[in-house]
């Protein structure tokens, strides 16, 4: 028995004085959790391109990522432009800037394993796996931090991306809905008219259906105050939140882009502008109609205006951006539907020019401004900046940091994770009358929805819609809407051409996500 136990106490001593052996190797070790940051004094500039709204909600959450990584960083207190970026490493800007951006060769491709699971490698074109330059913060402990399976499909695998290459991250969504008063549906003086004209009273199915009820609604008294009451609110005129052209892209959307087809403004083959194809001509006539289904003045609204015209609770429907419902209820309207787009019972099909019947309505979604808020890391940043970039994006997109940025009143915007729309509005405090559930549902059919449309993000999107706007405020004020979009459509093949028609032809197939193209643009 005392051999056993002397023997346990040579094995003790000798298990002591093999871990004091490693103990000293090299130094002496650090206590466990006073290791330093891996990022400690490092910094990191961070710039809006082209709108500054995104600096205050970002700014708002530099503390936490500067506390934990012991590193600083610098925002640029005004937006800078694609030209002169001013040496930031870390970029925020609209999805409809990425065209613009890539072209500038002014963003890095981001490898696909920053957002898969530690454990999953990336390959690179050779086969091999790329490492990622990234530190993993001391609490960074889970297997798959960004959780970004959870991202939605539409902003995972297009939103973010242009061709093959993961250019940013998205930080924040928008999609166009259908709002509407509930009272002038529920009225029983309207449902007994509207039996008797031969409607139903609910949200329609196609742009058709939604026509004839703004029809049917125009002056009726249905809200019990005096005066008439109106069919829809829609911005019409000029309008710099781009709500207007959204909603013309939306519904030519619906009639033009066929499910054997990816492209809707341009022929992918030639960048021939299809303005002037049926599906828009249609689609700008039937919203130039509807002005006579709206509140005085309406030809010329803007987003605005024409929020501030649904609140007075005398107008039916409403054609909004979702991440705008806090805009919508109130005193005066105090029961808020909200529903999907639109769609159309019949398509057009562009390579034999003609109209297909469809049977369930054609319902592609449009995402505005190219979809939304994005993130990325600029090309020139590199070593330990690029390091510091690639973790503060990471940070950014995470699904904590994310849930606070949507928070935010100052610039609302869609979440972009599964999980958080499910939840809802985040405040209904802050969205009086509108019904949660509702709005969940009509987000989510419209971020989920078989085809998605992210808004243009070729080169100067922004001059090209600027023509369009042109076009469709003509029409709506009396021009024929065939002249007005031939117009436009001659604006953009001049635009194209003046920026090299080979080279917008590389971006626009990039930009859709689906068609071949060459790694590199050519020159112009």
């Amino acid at each position: 028995m005392r051999h056993f136990r002397n023997m346990r106490i040579e094995l003790l001593a000798a298990l002591l004085g093999f871990s004091g052996a490693l103990a000293g190797c090299g130094g002496s070790q650090a206590p466990k959790g006073t290791e330093a940051p891996p990022l400690k004094g490092a910094s990191v500039s961070i710039a809006a391109v082209g709108d500054g709204a995104i600096l205050p909600v970002v700014t708002a959450q530099l503390g936490e990522w500067q506390a934990s990584r012991e590193a600083v960083c610098v925002v640029e207190s005004k937006p800078v432009e694609v030209s002169n970026l001013g040496g930031a490493q870390v970029l925020l800007f609209r999805g409809d800037r990425l065209g613009d951006l890539v072209d500038a060769g002014a963003l890095a491709v981001l490898p696909e394993s920053l957002v898969q699971p530690a454990s999953t490698a990336d390959s690179g074109e050779d086969g091999k796996s790329v490492e990622v330059e990234s530190s993993r913060a001391p609490d960074q402990d889970d297997p798959e931090p960004l959780q970004f399976s959870d991202v939605i499909p539409a902003y995972r695998d297009q939103v973010s991306k242009y061709g093959s290459d993961r250019m940013a991250l998205p930080l924040g969504g928008t999609a166009l809905v259908l709002v509407y008063n509930r009272a002038a549906f529920d009225g029983p003086g309207n449902l007994d008219a509207a039996k008797a004209a031969g409607l139903t009273l609910e949200p329609p199915a196609t742009w058709k259906e939604l026509d004839a009820l703004a029809r049917f609604f125009e002056g009726r008294n249905w809200n019990g105050a005096a005066g008439k009451d109106h069919g829809i609110a829609l911005p019409l005129g000029e309008d710099s939140e781009g709500v207007a052209d959204a909603c013309l892209i939306a519904r030519a959307a619906a009639l033009g882009l066929h499910k054997d087809h990816y492209s809707l403004l341009f022929d992918s083959d030639t960048m021939e502008p299809r303005l002037t194809s049926p599906p828009f001509v249609e689609a700008l006539q039937g919203l130039a109609g509807l002005k006579t289904s709206g509140p005085p003045g309406m030809e010329s609204f803007d987003a605005r205006a024409a929020r501030e015209a649904f609140r007075k609770g005398n107008v039916a429907f409403l054609i909004d951006r979702a991440e705008q419902a806090g805009q919508w209820g109130g005193a005066m309207v105090k029961r808020v539907g909200v529903a999907p787009l639109p769609g159309s019972e019949r398509v057009f099909e562009p390579v034999r020019a003609v109209w297909e019947p469809v049977k369930t309505p054609n319902r592609p979604s449009y995402l505005p401004a190219g979809g939304g808020w994005l993130v990325g890391v600029s090309a020139t940043a590199a070593g330990r900046e690029r390091e510091a970039a690639i973790d503060f994006v990471k940070y950014l997109i995470n699904a904590e940091t994310s849930n606070r940025l949507r928070a935010d009143r100052d610039l609302p915007m869609l979440p972009v994770r599964s999980s958080q729309l499910g939840q809802g509005l985040i405040d209904p405090r802050s969205t009086p009358g509108v019904e949660s559930r509702d709005w969940s549902e009509a987000v989510n059919k419209t971020l989920v929805a078989l085809r998605v449309l992210p808004g243009l993000r070729i080169p100067q999107a922004d001059a090209y819609l600027a023509d369009l706007a042109k076009g469709r405020v003509e029409a709506v004020q009396g021009k024929p809407a065939d002249a007005a979009l031939k117009e436009a459509a001659q604006a953009w093949s001049g635009r194209t051409k003046a920026l090299g028609t080979a080279r917008q032809l590389w971006h626009y197939r990039r930009s859709l996500n689906s068609l071949v193209t060459l790694s590199k643009p050519p020159s112009r």
